[in-house]
Protein backbone atom coordinates (compact mmCIF):
# COMPACT_ATOMS: atom_id res chain seq x y z
CA UNK A 1 0.00 0.00 0.00
CA UNK A 2 3.24 2.35 0.88
CA UNK A 3 4.76 1.90 -2.60
CA UNK A 4 0.88 2.68 -4.34
CA UNK A 5 0.72 5.78 -2.41
CA UNK A 6 4.53 6.98 -3.37
CA UNK A 7 3.59 5.87 -7.05
CA UNK A 8 0.18 7.74 -6.66
CA UNK A 9 1.84 11.02 -5.56
CA UNK A 10 4.31 11.19 -8.05
CA UNK A 11 2.34 10.95 -10.81
CA UNK A 12 0.18 13.40 -9.15
CA UNK A 13 2.93 15.80 -9.27
CA UNK A 14 3.69 14.76 -12.89
CA UNK A 15 0.02 15.91 -14.11
CA UNK A 16 0.42 19.37 -11.85
CA UNK A 17 3.53 20.13 -13.88
CA UNK A 18 2.03 19.02 -17.12
CA UNK A 19 -0.77 21.19 -16.28
CA UNK A 20 1.39 24.37 -15.18
CA UNK A 21 3.20 24.07 -18.13
CA UNK A 22 0.00 24.06 -20.39
CA UNK A 23 -1.34 27.10 -18.78
CA UNK A 24 2.07 29.28 -18.95
CA UNK A 25 2.08 28.55 -22.69
CA UNK A 26 -1.74 29.50 -22.93
CA UNK A 27 -1.10 32.49 -21.24
CA UNK A 28 2.00 33.72 -22.85
CA UNK A 29 0.20 33.47 -26.31
CA UNK A 30 -3.15 35.37 -25.00
CA UNK A 31 -0.99 37.87 -22.90
CA UNK A 32 1.20 41.19 -24.14
CA UNK A 33 4.56 39.09 -24.30
CA UNK A 34 6.76 39.86 -27.34
CA UNK A 35 7.85 36.59 -29.16
CA UNK A 36 11.41 35.92 -29.93
CA UNK A 37 11.39 37.66 -33.79
CA UNK A 38 9.71 41.17 -32.20
CA UNK A 39 12.26 41.56 -29.64
CA UNK A 40 14.58 41.53 -32.05
CA UNK A 41 12.67 43.57 -34.36
CA UNK A 42 12.76 46.20 -31.52
CA UNK A 43 16.33 45.84 -30.53
CA UNK A 44 17.11 46.47 -34.20
CA UNK A 45 14.98 49.62 -34.51
CA UNK A 46 16.63 50.92 -31.32
CA UNK A 47 20.20 51.14 -32.43
CA UNK A 48 20.54 54.67 -33.99
CA UNK A 49 21.94 54.70 -37.69
CA UNK A 50 24.90 56.01 -38.72
CA UNK A 51 23.91 59.23 -40.60
CA UNK A 52 27.25 60.41 -41.29
CA UNK A 53 28.48 60.39 -44.95
CA UNK A 54 29.80 57.64 -46.96
CA UNK A 55 33.97 57.99 -46.98
CA UNK A 56 36.75 56.07 -49.00
CA UNK A 57 40.16 56.41 -47.79
CA UNK A 58 43.11 56.12 -50.52
CA UNK A 59 46.38 55.81 -49.17
CA UNK A 60 49.35 55.86 -51.66
CA UNK A 61 52.28 54.28 -49.71
CA UNK A 62 54.44 55.63 -52.71
CA UNK A 63 54.48 58.80 -52.27
CA UNK A 64 53.19 58.69 -47.93
CA UNK A 65 50.22 60.54 -48.90
CA UNK A 66 46.06 59.79 -48.18
CA UNK A 67 43.02 61.09 -50.31
CA UNK A 68 39.70 61.09 -48.58
CA UNK A 69 36.96 60.43 -51.02
CA UNK A 70 33.31 60.78 -50.59
CA UNK A 71 30.78 58.34 -52.19
CA UNK A 72 27.59 60.09 -53.56
CA UNK A 73 24.23 58.64 -53.26
CA UNK A 74 25.08 57.12 -56.89
CA UNK A 75 27.93 56.13 -56.10
CA UNK A 76 30.14 58.26 -57.42
CA UNK A 77 33.74 59.49 -55.16
CA UNK A 78 34.25 63.29 -54.97
CA UNK A 79 37.97 64.13 -53.38
CA UNK A 80 37.65 65.78 -49.82
CA UNK A 81 40.22 65.98 -48.19
CA UNK A 82 44.32 65.25 -48.81
CA UNK A 83 46.55 64.30 -45.52
CA UNK A 84 50.16 63.74 -45.54
CA UNK A 85 51.78 60.54 -43.97
CA UNK A 86 53.93 58.50 -43.33
CA UNK A 87 53.83 54.61 -44.18
CA UNK A 88 55.83 51.78 -43.14
CA UNK A 89 59.29 51.95 -44.03
CA UNK A 90 61.66 49.29 -45.33
CA UNK A 91 61.30 46.02 -43.76
CA UNK A 92 57.84 46.92 -42.24
CA UNK A 93 55.91 47.78 -45.82
CA UNK A 94 52.41 48.99 -45.31
CA UNK A 95 50.36 45.73 -46.89
CA UNK A 96 48.67 46.80 -50.20
CA UNK A 97 45.32 45.72 -50.71
CA UNK A 98 41.39 46.95 -50.10
CA UNK A 99 40.12 47.07 -45.93
CA UNK A 100 37.49 48.04 -43.92
CA UNK A 101 37.98 50.29 -40.62
CA UNK A 102 37.10 47.84 -37.46
CA UNK A 103 38.31 49.32 -34.03
CA UNK A 104 38.80 53.03 -32.81
CA UNK A 105 40.80 53.97 -29.59
CA UNK A 106 41.26 57.47 -28.53
CA UNK A 107 45.11 56.29 -27.53
CA UNK A 108 46.20 53.09 -28.19
CA UNK A 109 49.80 51.06 -27.30
CA UNK A 110 52.06 50.44 -30.05
CA UNK A 111 54.53 47.45 -30.53
CA UNK A 112 57.16 49.38 -29.85
CA UNK A 113 55.75 51.10 -26.85
CA UNK A 114 54.96 54.28 -27.87
CA UNK A 115 51.23 55.41 -27.87
CA UNK A 116 49.22 56.39 -30.78
CA UNK A 117 46.75 58.82 -30.53
CA UNK A 118 43.33 58.16 -32.65
CA UNK A 119 44.03 54.94 -33.64
CA UNK A 120 41.42 53.32 -36.30
CA UNK A 121 42.10 49.58 -36.67
CA UNK A 122 41.83 48.52 -40.81
CA UNK A 123 44.02 45.61 -41.70
CA UNK A 124 45.11 43.60 -37.93
CA UNK A 125 47.71 45.18 -36.71
CA UNK A 126 47.84 47.73 -39.21
CA UNK A 127 46.12 51.46 -38.23
CA UNK A 128 45.61 54.91 -38.77
CA UNK A 129 47.23 56.96 -35.97
CA UNK A 130 49.22 60.18 -35.10
CA UNK A 131 52.76 60.34 -34.70
CA UNK A 132 53.94 58.45 -31.79
CA UNK A 133 53.92 59.86 -28.60
CA UNK A 134 56.64 58.90 -25.55
CA UNK A 135 53.05 58.16 -23.39
CA UNK A 136 49.44 58.59 -23.88
CA UNK A 137 49.13 62.31 -22.93
CA UNK A 138 49.40 65.33 -25.58
CA UNK A 139 52.78 66.66 -24.35
CA UNK A 140 54.77 64.25 -25.18
CA UNK A 141 55.20 63.86 -28.88
CA UNK A 142 57.76 62.39 -31.02
CA UNK A 143 58.37 65.37 -32.73
CA UNK A 144 61.86 63.76 -34.40
CA UNK A 145 58.95 61.30 -36.08
CA UNK A 146 56.78 64.26 -36.93
CA UNK A 147 59.18 65.66 -38.68
CA UNK A 148 59.34 62.66 -40.59
CA UNK A 149 55.89 63.15 -41.91
CA UNK A 150 55.67 62.50 -45.89
CA UNK A 151 58.46 59.94 -45.56
CA UNK A 152 58.19 56.22 -45.15
CA UNK A 153 59.03 55.94 -41.36
CA UNK A 154 56.78 53.60 -39.46
CA UNK A 155 56.64 49.98 -38.63
CA UNK A 156 53.69 49.24 -41.01
CA UNK A 157 50.65 51.72 -39.33
CA UNK A 158 49.74 54.95 -41.19
CA UNK A 159 50.98 58.09 -39.09
CA UNK A 160 48.98 61.22 -39.47
CA UNK A 161 49.52 64.51 -37.74
CA UNK A 162 47.09 64.65 -34.96
CA UNK A 163 44.64 66.62 -36.95
CA UNK A 164 44.39 64.35 -39.97
CA UNK A 165 44.27 61.29 -37.52
CA UNK A 166 41.17 62.69 -35.41
CA UNK A 167 39.33 63.73 -38.86
CA UNK A 168 39.68 59.99 -39.84
CA UNK A 169 38.90 58.64 -36.15
CA UNK A 170 35.76 61.39 -35.89
CA UNK A 171 34.25 61.47 -39.29
CA UNK A 172 34.90 57.24 -40.71
CA UNK A 173 32.77 54.49 -39.26
CA UNK A 174 33.00 51.46 -38.80
CA UNK A 175 33.19 49.39 -42.27
CA UNK A 176 34.83 52.06 -43.99
CA UNK A 177 36.56 50.95 -46.90
CA UNK A 178 40.29 51.59 -47.17
CA UNK A 179 42.64 51.20 -50.29
CA UNK A 180 46.34 50.93 -49.68
CA UNK A 181 48.29 50.97 -53.00
CA UNK A 182 51.58 52.57 -54.91
CA UNK A 183 52.07 55.02 -57.37
CA UNK A 184 55.29 56.94 -57.59
CA UNK A 185 53.41 59.29 -60.70
CA UNK A 186 50.53 60.90 -59.02
CA UNK A 187 49.84 61.60 -55.54
CA UNK A 188 45.78 61.49 -55.56
CA UNK A 189 43.48 63.79 -56.94
CA UNK A 190 44.24 66.63 -54.65
CA UNK A 191 47.83 65.95 -54.04
CA UNK A 192 49.92 65.94 -51.28
CA UNK A 193 50.29 68.68 -48.71
CA UNK A 194 53.48 69.86 -47.61
CA UNK A 195 55.02 69.05 -44.57
CA UNK A 196 55.48 71.07 -41.44
CA UNK A 197 58.41 70.73 -39.49
CA UNK A 198 59.08 71.44 -35.91
CA UNK A 199 62.26 73.08 -34.95
CA UNK A 200 64.61 70.92 -32.71
CA UNK A 201 64.92 74.08 -30.33
CA UNK A 202 61.05 75.19 -30.16
CA UNK A 203 60.11 75.03 -26.88
CA UNK A 204 56.84 73.09 -27.88
CA UNK A 205 58.27 70.35 -30.05
CA UNK A 206 56.61 68.15 -27.45
CA UNK A 207 52.94 69.00 -28.76
CA UNK A 208 51.57 68.21 -31.96
CA UNK A 209 51.34 71.73 -33.39
CA UNK A 210 48.09 71.00 -35.33
CA UNK A 211 46.36 69.53 -31.77
CA UNK A 212 43.89 72.23 -31.20
CA UNK A 213 43.92 70.82 -27.99
CA UNK A 214 43.05 73.91 -24.88
CA UNK A 215 46.59 73.37 -23.56
CA UNK A 216 48.42 73.11 -26.72
CA UNK A 217 50.75 76.33 -26.63
CA UNK A 218 51.08 76.53 -30.53
CA UNK A 219 47.48 77.45 -30.15
CA UNK A 220 48.14 79.81 -26.77
CA UNK A 221 46.99 76.76 -24.21
CA UNK A 222 49.17 77.04 -21.09
CA UNK A 223 50.52 73.14 -21.66
CA UNK A 224 53.80 72.40 -20.59
CA UNK A 225 56.31 73.29 -22.73
CA UNK A 226 59.95 71.61 -23.42
CA UNK A 227 62.03 74.19 -21.18
CA UNK A 228 65.44 72.22 -20.27
CA UNK A 229 65.84 71.13 -16.63
CA UNK A 230 69.83 72.17 -15.56
CA UNK A 231 69.72 71.28 -11.92
CA UNK A 232 71.35 69.29 -9.91
CA UNK A 233 70.22 65.51 -8.93
CA UNK A 234 69.38 66.59 -5.62
CA UNK A 235 66.92 69.18 -7.58
CA UNK A 236 65.69 67.15 -10.07
CA UNK A 237 61.81 65.69 -9.26
CA UNK A 238 62.63 61.96 -9.97
CA UNK A 239 58.55 61.28 -8.97
CA UNK A 240 57.02 63.99 -10.80
CA UNK A 241 59.12 62.52 -13.80
CA UNK A 242 58.47 59.00 -13.22
CA UNK A 243 55.03 59.86 -12.97
CA UNK A 244 54.35 61.32 -16.05
CA UNK A 245 55.96 58.98 -18.08
CA UNK A 246 54.79 55.55 -17.29
CA UNK A 247 57.58 53.70 -19.90
CA UNK A 248 60.05 55.28 -17.60
CA UNK A 249 58.36 53.84 -14.64
CA UNK A 250 58.22 50.67 -15.46
CA UNK A 251 61.54 50.18 -15.85
CA UNK A 252 63.49 52.29 -13.19
CA UNK A 253 60.38 52.66 -10.51
CA UNK A 254 61.18 55.24 -8.65
CA UNK A 255 64.91 55.11 -8.71
CA UNK A 256 66.21 58.83 -8.44
CA UNK A 257 69.75 58.28 -9.97
CA UNK A 258 68.31 56.25 -12.77
CA UNK A 259 65.69 58.74 -13.70
CA UNK A 260 67.85 61.60 -13.67
CA UNK A 261 70.81 59.90 -15.12
CA UNK A 262 67.77 58.70 -18.21
CA UNK A 263 66.72 62.15 -18.86
CA UNK A 264 70.10 63.50 -19.10
CA UNK A 265 71.33 61.23 -21.17
CA UNK A 266 68.38 60.62 -23.22
CA UNK A 267 65.07 62.49 -21.92
CA UNK A 268 65.96 66.23 -22.45
CA UNK A 269 67.04 65.27 -26.31
CA UNK A 270 63.70 63.77 -26.58
CA UNK A 271 62.00 66.35 -25.64
CA UNK A 272 60.76 65.09 -22.19
CA UNK A 273 59.97 67.18 -19.52
CA UNK A 274 61.53 67.75 -16.23
CA UNK A 275 61.00 70.37 -13.09
CA UNK A 276 63.02 71.17 -10.01
CA UNK A 277 61.67 69.87 -6.39
CA UNK A 278 59.25 72.62 -5.20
Amino acid sequence: MERCYIYSMRKDRRLLAGALCVGMLLFAGTGNYASAEELAGEQTESVTADTRPDYEVYVNRALNCVTVKMRGEDGSLTPVKAMVCSCGREGSTTPEGTFYTTDYYEWRRMVDDTFGRYAVRFNGKILFHSVPYIADSPDTLKWEAYNQLGENASLGCVRLAAEDAKWIYDNCKRGTTVVVYSDTEEAGELGKPAAVKIEADSPYRIWDPTDHSAENPWFGGGGAVATPFSGTIDEFDYVAYADRYLDLREVYGYDREALYEHYITCGIHEGRIAKALN
